[in-house]
This record gives C-alpha cells, structure tokens and sequence, in this order.
C-alpha cells in the first residue's frame, strides 16, 4: 500500500512536471519575420506661393542621408510662380536623391511650369517614372505643401481638394478623387502615403485611401512649415526591421522637433488596413447621433421632465460644444473656419457627461459606443506623437472629424466668385459619408459648435517680427541654398 501510494505520487509529480513544460512552450509566441523591404520614396509637390524655403530644406535632408541599396528618393517639385524667373527654379523638375552628402540635385528632367499637379494624370505619370528610375519592394508617396482636408474645391463643387495648391496654376489643388485616380491608374499599392501638408490627418481623407494604400501619415493640427525630417525617414527606412516601429521613431523624432516652435502639433499613422471596423462602429454611432439630434430639436428643458432625455441631450449638447477643435479661426460669430474637431474627445464626452464638474449626463447608450470606437481605434492608429504644448487635455487626441450644424451645412459658399456650393455637395461624395452616414447626423443637427476647446487653450502661437525681404533677396537666398548662388 505504501509503494503504491508512493509511486502514485511520484507519477503525479512528473505529470506536473511535464505539464508545466508544456504549458511554457505553448505560451512562447513565434518570432515574426524582419522586414527587410526595398524603399522607393516619391516626393510630389510645390512651394505653394509661401513654402519653397522649407521645400528646398526637407529635400536637403534626404540629400544629408542619401540614397542606398535598401532606400532610394525620387522627386517632382514645382517652385512658385514668382520664382520662375531664375533659370534653375523653373518648371516642374523631376529629380533623383544619389548618395550622402550632395549639396543639391541636378533635375533629371524639367517639365513646363504650367504642367497640372492637380491632373491625376500627372501624379500616374511621375509615379509611373519613379518605379521605372527606382524600382523597389515597397513605395511611400510623400504629398507636399498646403493642406485643407476634404474641405470643397473651387472649381468643382462636388469634388473635395485636399493638397499641393499651385500658384503657377490659379493655386488649384489636387483633389481626393484625383489622388486616388492617380494611384489607381499607375497600378500602385502604397506602402505609405505621407501627407507633409495641414489638416490632413481627417478620418474623412484617411477613410478614402484604403484601395491605395496600407498606411497614411499626417496631422490633424496644422503642420510648421519646417515639415518632416526627411534624413530621419530615410535612416529608419533603412534600419528598420519593422515598419510599424520605424514609422513611430519617426514621428517621435520629428514632433520633438516641432517643440521649441512652442505650438500645438501632432503627427500620427493609420493602418489603412484595419480601417472598416471602425467605420462600422462610426456608423452605428452616426445613426444614434441622428436620432438624438432629432430629439432634441424638440427637447424644452424648462418644461420636459423625462429624466433619460434630459441626460441624453445634456451629454449631446456638451458633447458638440465641449470637445477638442483643431482650429483656432474663428470669426465674430464665434464660429470656426475649419469644422473640424477631435473624435476619440466626442464620443469620450458623449459616454461620460462630465464637463465643468456636471456628471449626472450618463447614457449608457453612449458609454457603449464609445467603448467600441475606442477598441476599433487601437487596431486602426498605429501612433500618434503630440508636442508638448498639448497639456491638460481631458482625453487622448486621434483624427479629426467634422461637426457642423445644419444650417451651415447646406449654406451656400460665394468665396469663390460665382462658385455657389455648400458642404453637403462635397460631403456626399467621401467614402467615409457612404460608409459611415456621417453627414446625415450633421444634415439635422441644431447645435452649432461654439467655444471648443482649441489648440490656443494649450499654447500662445508665436508672433513673427522683421521686415519682408525684397523678391531678388528671396530668390537669391533660395539660390544659396541650393548651391546656384554664383
């Protein structure tokens, strides 16, 4: 009995011994395979009346660090129209970033000044030549100068502009649907499109770039003129052994140089990839958002004592007025010109009702919408880097989306002379509103937003002094740069 019980506890000793062995190898995750992709960077844009300075410095940067047999650099950039005088700033120059240490490049070729960027025709074509130059596993379009987000073109009203306003071309910008053509047509997956322009971190831009590309970069505040660091993206690129990971180290290493600007800024990244379920969650929440809108169109809270309606329209109303503007124009009504606000803040106020110390505005509707757009968007945004400037937000800031009230949205816009349009027109034609309904929420909503939060609450901008230098002192300084100063 005693050699028994004694073996029948040594048997259980081994049995654990061996179970615990294999339980540490089960929860052993398998190594994932390096990334050791070739790169082809494709610059595309232009000085955009006011930019060309930074434009000639961010090129300058991918010259410090060079071309190599993992990353390669090509480019087609276009000088403002009162530059076009001087000999080597004219037309559209197509160029090729060769090793470390160049002072400039000498343009392989020089198109006419007044080629179209906007013409997604042209964007094919310089795509089309850079695979052809440079051949690589892997492409990132870099898109440079202005942004304005989704926000309408002036020229065709149903149409969204987004970036790269040439001067040499009444300042007409390349469109989204442009972008997109363009890209479709070269045959191109993107690795990444980086647009270094303003206000294009908008999930309404990001939401249309899924059949073009895996990942996007931009911000969703506006980007300083001194842009991304080029010799930074090269060095990473080739060094990385994961793209995700070398994509942070370079927003981290370019928003610590926006810093000392002592200005609110950010820059992230989007997996494009992973972008439909949190256009899913958006939608239901798109619908709810109507319904409540409706509500409270006839919600009298002097006299309506339903307590569930009064915590629902408080939580939409403070919600609307309370969450984070990535604008800071407004005008003497108050209102902005750029409608764009941060949506992880949204629907963060909508779950909770806390603003200025009133927490009774729950609604558990709401509470569990945010939840799931908040899960959805730890899959979709890879980083996202802030400067410090941004302190004592409430939440976590993310992309930007639009919130207008319904009689802005369908009044008519006479910017343009002779161009009537409003923002539905436009709207309507994004992806993010045919998948998300977005637009049907604003088409009723009957709180205009006023007093958000901006990026002024957080950081005074800068103010600039000095005198304007003359045009020949800016062409020769430009020159300089260059090295063509003789």
């Amino acid at each position: 009995m005693k050699r028994f019980t004694l073996g029948f506890i040594l048997m259980l000793v081994v049995a654990s011994i061996v179970s615990c062995t294999k339980t540490e190898y089960i929860t052993v995750t398998p190594e994932q395979t390096p990334d050791t992709s070739t790169y082809t960077i494709m610059m595309y844009g232009c000085g955009g009346n006011n930019l060309d300075n930074a434009m000639v410095l961010n090129i300058k940067e991918a010259l410090l660090e060079g071309a190599s047999e993992r990353v390669n650099f090509t480019g087609m950039i276009k000088f403002s129209q009162r530059y076009q005088s001087a000999e080597e700033l004219q037309g559209a120059q197509r160029f090729i970033v060769g090793e470390a240490g160049e002072t400039w490049y000498e343009p392989v070729e020089v198109l006419s000044k007044n080629l179209k960027l906007y013409d997604p025709k042209n964007l094919t074509d310089f795509i089309n030549w850079s695979k052809e130059q440079r051949p690589a596993d892997e492409y990132i379009l870099i898109l440079w100068n202005h942004g304005s987000a989704w926000l309408p073109n002036e020229d065709y009203p149903n149409d969204s502009r987004a970036v790269i306003h040439d001067d040499n071309n009444l300042n007409k910008g390349l469109s989204l649907n442009g972008l997109v053509k363009g890209i479709k047509d070269s045959n191109t997956k993107f690795k990444m499109v980086y647009y270094d322009a303003c206000l294009m971190g908008m999930i309404e831009i990001m939401a249309g770039l899924g059949d073009c590309t895996e990942y996007t970069m931009g911000a969703s505040h506006i980007t300083p003129s001194i842009g991304g660091d080029y010799n930074s993206l090269i060095y990473h690129l080739n060094n990385s052994t994961n793209f995700e990971q070398a994509m942070n180290d370079y927003c981290y290493e370019t928003v610590s140089h926006w810093n000392t600007l002592q200005m609110p800024l950010d820059l992230m990244v989007v997996n494009n990839s992973k972008m439909e379920p949190l256009l899913d969650e958006i939608k239901v929440l798109s619908g709810y958002l109507k319904e409540v809108a409706e509500i409270y169109a006839d919600y009298d809270e002097t006299t309506d004592n339903d307590i569930e309606k009064r915590n629902l329209c408080n939580a939409f109303k403070q919600a609307i007025n309370s969450c984070y503007h990535y604008d800071w124009n407004y005008d003497a009504a108050g209102y902005a010109g750029y409608p764009f606000y941060d949506l992880h803040d949204f629907v963060e106020i909508l779950a909770n009702g806390n603003v200025n110390g009133n927490i009774n505005n729950y609604s558990a509707k709401f509470v569990d919408i945010s939840s799931r757009i908040n899960r959805a968007f730890e899959n979709v945004i890879v980083c996202k880097q802030l400067t410090s400037s941004i302190k004592n937000k409430k939440h976590d800031l993310t992309m930007g989306v639009t919130i207008i009230d319904k009689d802005m949205w369908v009044a008519f816009d006479n910017r343009y002379a002779g161009k009537d349009y409003n923002y539905q027109m436009a709207y309507d034609e994004l992806v993010f509103q045919q998948k998300t309904g977005w637009g049907n929420w604003l088409s009723v909503n009957p709180i205009t937003p006023k007093g958000n939060p901006d990026p002024l609450t957080y950081a005074d901008l800068p103010t600039e002094d000095g005198e304007t230098p003359s045009l020949q002192e800016e062409i020769e300084y430009i020159l300089e740069l260059i090295g063509k100063n003789n």
